[in-house]
């Protein structure tokens, strides 16, 4: 037997629990190629565009940066947030991509890898880098953040 379920007269709770939109709510459960696509669009467009209190919000409070070499951890959201803007500083970016995103979950962890290239002038100085990226997200309740990232140019 099939019953439809009218719930327009059920009692209301008195203290209803506040929700979010339904894409906010299950962004820190699901970390498809998709959804990575977009956080990884989403702190690059706060990096490029140098906006550092944006860029906090993706960075977690012990994040950790390992850039390329590996000799020189970058260890807390103000040292990264001084390092990303250093990695600036000076520079016109002509253009940058990231491509190849890929992103999933393993146990609580959010695995996002993805190939970028970036080609900019730095104190007159016109070059252009690549490589990949590994990012692990932590689920901050229903966002992701950053951390930790290694970084390997090519």
């Amino acid at each position: 037997m099939n019953t439809l379920l009218d719930l327009r007269d059920a009692p209301r709770s008195q203290d209803p629990v506040p929700t979010a939109p339904r894409e906010r709510r299950r962004a820190a459960g699901v970390l498809d190629d998709i959804s990575a696509a977009g956080w990884v669009q989403a702190f690059d467009a706060a990096w490029l565009g140098r906006d550092w209190k944006r860029i906090e919000h993706y960075l977690g409070p012990d994040v950790e940066f390992v850039p390329q070499g590996g000799s020189d951890v970058i260890v807390g959201r103000d040292a990264v947030l001084a390092y990303l803007r250093q990695g600036l500083d000076g520079a016109v970016v002509h253009e940058y991509n990231a491509t190849d995103l890929h992103g999933r979950v393993v146990r609580s962890i959010g695995i996002v890898t993805y190939r970028w290239q970036l080609d900019r002038t730095t104190d007159g100085v016109r070059a252009t880098d690549e490589g990949r990226d590994m990012l692990a997200l932590r689920a901050v309740g229903a966002d992701w953040q950053l951390a930790w990232r290694i970084q390997h140019r090519f």
